[in-house]
């Protein structure tokens, strides 16, 4: 049986073609395990990203320790950032490797999803932290090369700076968090239904999957009409 036609029976209740076909767990854990490894794409592109981030950081620094050469007292903020970045590089690539050696996995599909959310619970949880901080540095940085007045960078209200600062921490690592917590609510329902032997909790998942679609394409058709307006009436 094909997995469209596994899905197409089950969200239409056929009990009667399920009991004739007798759907086992080997078709269910079919399903499942791809299903799993394509969510776990997310992940590792996630991990990618933000390892090309550790790569500006790298360049956005080292220009900003050749145009604030004689300024000691940035020089000293920056070389801690470079040993930070550096640092987070390694362990993104380490978390890569191991991530891809998980989803590699040969054994059973709920081997491979206890594997993965242990790697959540752990590793990863702590590339949330290191992924939010880079981000942070990268904005530091870049407006440290913008700015830069004859080696010297003003800030004219301290306070404002770290509340904006701390403000995008607190924002890209709770969205970090967000989707992370989609994950492995994820494999939790996945979890539940390949030991049941069902697909219940697998089908709220798709339906809710498709209802935030549609949320989702609503809010940027809002937004981007607002933006519109917004053009023509700064123009009018």
């Amino acid at each position: 049986m094909k997995k469209d036609e596994l899905i197409s029976l089950w969200e239409n209740g056929n009990d009667r073609l399920f009991r004739e076909e007798k759907m086992d767990k080997a078709m269910i854990e079919k399903y499942i395990n791809e299903k799993t490894i394509k969510g776990s794409a997310g992940t590792k592109y996630n991990i990618l990203f933000y390892g090309f981030i550790q790569v500006v950081n790298l360049i956005l620094l080292s220009m900003n320790v050749a145009g604030y050469m004689n300024n000691p007292t940035v020089l000293w903020l920056l070389v801690p950032q470079i040993l930070l970045t550096i640092g987070i590089m390694i362990f993104g690539m380490d978390l890569f490797y191991k991530f891809r050696e998980i989803n590699n996995y040969s054994e059973s599909t709920q081997r491979l999803i206890n594997l993965q959310q242990r790697f959540y619970r752990g590793s990863y949880e702590w590339w949330l932290v290191l992924a939010s901080m880079s981000a942070i540095i990268l904005m530091i940085n870049f407006n440290l090369y913008l700015d830069n007045d004859n080696g010297t960078y003003p800030i004219y209200n301290k306070f404002r700076f770290v509340a904006v600062l701390a403000g995008a921490f607190i924002f890209i690592y709770g969205s970090l968090k967000l989707a992370t917590l989609r994950s492995t609510r994820t494999l939790k329902a996945y979890l539940s239904d390949l030991n049941k032997g069902m697909l219940d909790q697998t089908m709220k998942l798709e339906g809710l999957k498709k209802r935030l679609i549609w949320l989702y394409v609503i809010i940027f058709l809002l937004l981007t009409v607002s933006l519109v307006f917004g053009i023509i009436k700064a123009v009018g």
